[in-house]
């Protein structure tokens, strides 16, 4: 009993992984950039992306998630311009926007938010609209 019980919730934790969406950060701009990860637990944590190709990803989890990205590492002070990209995983659906808060830290920049499939809307514009795309999908945001 024990044992199919076990096999049975390795196989669900399985399937599950197997369709979460990776979410990643770009960073092609000339200078370092700051990644402030909230999750649905409100648990953060603050990520460098190095210049001129520097990356991150991580697993999707759940719902309410958010990666706010400046240029320098003083994420909650008022004075410091973010881009703030929200992202949930509900039931097979993942729901993604981009906002600005506090000032646009990439004006006259380039920043593109693409899935890996084809029918997911890319967002190329930060206008806080929520777009919606199949989990099976894979996320990112290009900045510069």
């Amino acid at each position: 009993m024990h044992f199919s019980t076990f096999t049975a919730a390795s196989v669900l934790a399985l399937a599950s992984s197997t369709f979460a969406s990776k979410v990643a950060v770009k960073n092609n701009c000339p200078q370092d950039i700051f990644l402030q990860i909230t999750r649905q637990d409100q648990s953060h944590t603050q990520q460098k992306i190095a210049s001129n190709g520097g990356y991150f990803s991580e697993q999707l989890n759940g719902q309410g998630n958010s990666y706010g990205i400046t240029k320098n590492q003083d994420y909650y002070s008022p004075n410091t311009p973010k881009l703030i990209w929200g992202a949930s995983d509900s039931a097979g659906v993942v729901y993604y926007s981009l906002n600005n808060v506090d000032g646009n830290p990439f004006n006259g920049q380039s920043v593109k938010l693409t899935g890996n499939q084809q029918s997911c809307p890319a967002v190329t514009s930060v206008d806080g609209s929520t777009k919606a795309c199949s989990n099976v999908n894979d996320f990112t945001l290009t900045l510069c």
